[in-house]
């Protein structure tokens, strides 16, 4: 069976690894519109969720792995593809020209950075090649400043030290629990709001996500124990595998506090072995953020008064009662996962890429599966799984498309229901392509978009590498 490629590519972790895959992806409040409860990606403000979507190999302007982020705005009747914008280092007040390999759209992170009102979206370019008083850095972050008109400017954050690679891996929160985001990474949180300038209010040094010297590989956000702070889940590993190419991933658990972010502690009942996809979001309505581990299965863990306990998690494969379909090696079931409520119970469902699942004659063509939550938890019970074959599904499964590699949720229509957004980043020669499913967990009203539909350039772009955190 062929192999994925690894999250240290897809999510681009650090510019070394990037670069191997590579050549081997201040209006005030009362001016914006009053935002629905929950929505958390509203970039123009209006009141519906947008969706964010990057293709970091895509070609710009001749400029192959330049990169772009393309944004499908919400409405009344949900996600648009005709309102859309595509935005890259070639667009009007966006820092930087497109470049052979800058990878524009390594990662993404949403949040209202400065306090107006608009969602901003933090882009990094993690090959980017620059200067800051005159020391040679690689990587940036920049913040694309939302607005009445979407995103229409933009920022890239000073350098922090003379280190060369700027980008690091960067999760946005509350972490002292002001009512602003923070940005965080690991050893240094930046308070909000954030100047148009790039500055913080405030900084927390040595803000370390883990006890040891070790590469962090995911993150995820949120308030595990209802104190009004965000905290942090966090997957690390050595930086080096070993002689059977494994790495052994630690999983590491921060709280927030009004004082700013603790230091990490590991949680040792939760060691991986490969697989670093990570969601943090209420499944059981209790107003606590519980613990979703992808690794050929789901590893659940409910929250508590205290938080997220050091306890064996819940094991939720293929084989657990109400789950469609067999546990089979090699199928990856859990490869991402985010968490939203999509029938508007109150209960955070599980979204879980399943990327390399068989079925018929093809190989690899992948699904999805939509894993309720409820007073309990997440059990498995009444888990949906849809593919490209799935009647009224846009496309047909093929060999390699691994539909399901990315996977996030969005409310595009504002009524309280999260719709799954699945990327198939294989699709067409790794052209790539994002399937919206507005009816949650059923095929109704689906529909899919590619470069076609966006006016972008289709080879080798891998359009769904990249959903904001």
């Amino acid at each position: 069976m062929s192999s994925l490629p690894s999250h240290r590519t897809r999510r681009a972790v650090v510019a070394a690894i990037s670069l191997i895959a590579a050549t081997c992806g201040a209006l005030p409040v009362a001016q914006a519109a009053a935002p629905a409860a929950g929505v958390r990606q509203d970039f123009n403000g209006d009141g519906y969720e947008d969706l964010a979507v990057a293709a970091p190999y895509a070609t710009v302007g001749g400029k192959a792995k330049a990169g772009y982020v393309a944004v499908l705005f919400g409405s009344p009747s949900g996600i648009r593809t005709a309102s859309r914008k595509v935005y890259s280092q070639a667009s009007a007040g966006i820092p930087g020209t497109p470049e052979a390999g800058d990878l524009f759209g390594s990662r993404l992170a949403a949040a209202d950075l400065d306090g107006d009102g608009y969602t901003d979206l933090l882009v990094e370019t993690l090959a980017e090649q620059w200067q800051q008083d005159g020391v040679e850095h690689s990587g940036t972050r920049t913040v694309l400043w939302g607005g009445p008109a979407g995103l229409t400017s933009g920022k890239v954050l000073p350098a922090e030290g003379t280190g060369r690679l700027q980008a690091p891996l960067t999760v946005t929160g509350d972490f002292n629990g002001d009512g602003h985001q923070d940005l965080a990474r690991d050893g240094r949180i930046l308070f909000g709001p954030l100047g148009r300038d790039g500055r913080p209010a405030a900084t927390q040094e040595n803000a370390a996500f883990t006890d040891g010297d070790l590469l962090i590989v995911a993150v995820a956000a949120g308030d595990t124990d209802g104190d009004g702070t965000d905290d942090l889940a966090i997957i690390a590993r050595e930086h080096d595998w070993d002689d059977e190419t494994n790495y052994g991933n630690y999983v590491y658990y921060a709280h927030g506090s009004r004082e700013g972010l603790r230091p990490g502690a590991q949680l040792t009942a939760l060691a991986l072995r490969k697989q670093d996809a990570i969601a943090l979001g209420d499944l059981d309505g209790d107003g606590r953020a519980d613990l979703v581990l992808g690794e050929d299965g789901l590893r659940v863990v409910r929250a508590g008064r205290q938080g997220l306990p050091d306890t064996a998690p819940r094991i939720i494969t293929q084989d657990t009662p109400g789950v469609p379909g067999a546990q089979e090696a090699g199928d990856r079931f859990g490869w991402t996962v985010s968490i939203g409520d999509t029938n508007g119970d109150g209960y955070g469902d599980i979204l879980a890429g399943i990327p390399e699942e068989d079925f018929g004659a093809l190989k690899n063509a992948g699904t999805f599966a939509v894993v309720p939550g409820g007073p309990g938890g997440a059990t498995g019970a009444g888990t949906k799984v849809l593919s490209q074959n799935t009647a009224g599904v846009p496309g047909t499964a093929e060999s390699g498309d691994r539909f399901g590699l990315n996977a996030t949720f969005v409310d595009g229509n504002g009524d309280g229901r999260a719709e799954p957004v699945v990327a198939s980043v294989a699709e067409n020669s790794f052209a790539g392509g994002v399937w919206v499913f507005p009816g949650g967990a059923t095929a109704k009203g689906s529909f899919t978009f590619g470069a076609g539909t966006l006016g972008t350039v289709a080879s080798g772009a891998r359009l769904g590498d990249q959903f904001p955190r």
